[in-house]
């Protein structure tokens, strides 16, 4: 059977916050550049050696601080229209982890995500590149065809298309890449605007999200967690099948089902470093994960994530522990903050999750590339 994959986050900054991170090879976007063939600079790459690269004095430290969750939790429930209903929940899942203002539907980005999502059905195909002369061809990398459609400052691109089947309904696709951690960082940065494209035929789908602009709505010292602190019915496990995965080092885990990924990231323009996770259950039980920071990560910058190498259990509560350091990189100077962060989130009940995780037609959840 084949299975429904999504095409790794691509991220073009403008070229004042591309000075301060690293580039990821495998993006398809340029660094204030259109050019198709330069590679795209990622608000979740980078090194930690790149502190300090911006002129101008540091500030006074200060300690970093988790964004405030939503009072009232906000959710989605499945209309049938893949676009309108990935927007809602994206914007819903934001405004849960504290983001006060929505994503803005674009225009010029729901034309490019559109096309694309087009060009991936089409030619029955995953990739965030297109092929001059295939149907549907309407620009050669995810930056090409955003430039086309407006001037953005800022950019990216979250995509899935696979086997068809796997869309079981019109919030699989948005789901499946939140759930990934990679690129969910992308998903909750600290992006301005959003266009949604979905399409397919009777044996492919294909779904795209493409961001832009950025606003200033996470501060240099605040963090977003996720889940988010005292968030409830969070799922127990994940299906690995991400590209880059976090598991690069113990591959033994790629396609099989790990705990639910636990992230944490700044804004765009902010580095992580020098980042350490402690899980625990109620009972004070250490839950041993995979720890990818910028320290072990070229593909992360201003996040980190831990992912327990098994499925958590349901109907439980776990503790999260951080320390590191937040850098917040701007044109006055860098601000460097400590990050002491403590908080807690409950797994959804037994008789909520699923007794059989593949569908009946054995093919696999929405996973990522």
């Amino acid at each position: 059977m084949k299975q429904s994959f999504s095409a790794l986050p691509s991220i073009r900054l403008s070229a004042l916050t591309a000075l301060t991170v690293a580039v990821l090879a495998a993006c398809g976007g340029g660094s204030g550049s259109s050019d198709s063939n330069s590679t795209g600079s990622s608000t979740g790459t980078g090194g930690s050696n790149n502190t300090g690269t911006q002129s101008g004095t540091p500030a006074a430290s200060q300690k970093a601080s988790l964004l405030p969750p939503a009072s009232t939790a906000q959710s989605v429930a499945a209309t049938g229209d893949p676009i309108a209903d990935s927007v809602a929940d994206l914007n819903a899942i934001r405004h849960n982890v504290g983001y006060t203002t929505a994503l803005l539907v674009d225009k010029g980005l729901t034309t490019s995500s559109q096309n694309h999502a087009v060009y991936l059905a089409d030619n029955s195909i995953l990739s965030h590149n297109e092929t001059a002369g295939q149907p549907a061809f309407t620009g050669a990398s995810p930056g090409v065809r955003i430039d086309a459609q407006g001037r953005y400052t800022t950019w990216g691109e979250a995509t899935s298309a696979g086997d068809v089947r796997a869309f079981t309904d019109s919030l699989v696709g948005v789901k499946g890449l939140f759930d990934a951690p990679y690129h969910r960082i992308i998903m909750l940065d600290n992006f301005a605007s959003m266009g949604v494209g979905s399409a397919s035929n009777s044996t492919w789908g294909a779904f795209n999200i493409d961001f832009g602009n950025q606003t200033s709505a996470l501060s240099g010292t605040q963090v977003i967690a996720y889940p988010y602190p005292n968030e409830t019915d969070v799922p127990t496990d994940w299906y690995v099948n991400e590209i880059p995965s976090p598991f690069a080092s113990a591959p033994q885990y790629n396609q099989t089902y790990t705990g639910y990924p636990i992230t944490i990231q700044g804004n765009m323009s902010s580095k992580l470093t020098s980042v350490s996770y402690t899980v625990t259950d109620s009972g004070g039980n250490a839950v041993p994960c995979q720890l990818q920071t910028s320290a072990n990560d070229t593909a992360l910058t201003n996040a980190a994530m831990c992912v327990p190498f098994k499925p958590v259990n349901a109907s439980a509560t776990y503790n999260v522990h951080v320390v590191g350091v937040l850098t917040a990189m701007g044109v006055t100077g860098t601000q460097t903050s400590p990050l002491d962060l403590t908080w807690s989130f409950t797994t959804k009940a037994a008789s909520t999750t699923k007794a059989q995780r593949l569908n009946g037609g054995g093919i696999r959840p929405t996973a990522v590339l």
